[in-house]
């Protein structure tokens, strides 16, 4: 791809991500964006027909960026070193901050937040599990609830103002979702005894 282009678009996709913390998708005009990223509004007909079109082509690009972490795993590595895959999503996250807490915290994002992450769902049920599975309902359950845990963990992490080290949170999100909760609650006997 052009530069120019290449330069275009992270503009207008950056002037979304700004718009996006101040009012919902809906209400944002390609006259509104053009001006935020510094273009015309020709321009911007130029790559995209509506501000949807961008949100789109966002949403795919999260996704996508996932989506390609999460080919690279297979499920004996992610038994073996949950970390190292937790450690890549936290990564991805902590590579455009601005846009991940726009998109996880503000409430005006909702729609947004549930598009990427059904689409996430989707694409790894895809990659992972077997749709003839007599367990595939109980599979969807369980994907349900880690992805769940792991947007609100990520919705925490931001609010408190990135307070906790993403990547000591990562250890412990990858041994909670891999290993379980006794993985990492110790009891007041377990904490005697290795005094």
């Amino acid at each position: 791809m052009d530069k120019r282009v290449m330069k275009t678009r992270r503009a207008i996709h950056s002037a979304m991500t700004r718009l996006l913390t101040l009012k919902p998708i809906e209400e944002i005009t390609v006259t509104e964006l053009a001006d935020a990223a510094e273009i015309n509004r020709k321009t911007f007909y130029n790559y995209y027909n509506s501000v949807y079109m961008v949100a789109e082509e966002m949403e795919d690009e999260i996704v996508e960026r996932f989506e390609e972490t999460l080919r690279s795993i297979d499920f004996e590595t992610l038994l073996k070193d949950p970390q190292t895959t937790f450690n890549t999503l936290a990564r991805i996250i902590a590579s455009d901050l601005d846009f991940y807490e726009t998109i996880l915290t503000n409430r005006n994002q909702v729609y947004f937040l549930q598009k990427i992450v059904t689409s996430l769902k989707e694409r790894i049920m895809a990659l992972y599990f077997d749709r003839s599975s007599r367990d595939f309902e109980l599979q969807e359950y369980m994907l349900e609830y880690i992805i769940s845990g792991l947007v609100s963990v990520y919705q925490k992490w931001f609010k408190s103002g990135r307070k906790a080290d993403l990547e000591e949170l990562s250890k412990y999100i990858s041994m909670l979702a891999v290993y379980g909760a006794k993985s990492i609650l110790v009891t007041p006997d377990e904490e005697n005894d290795s005094r």
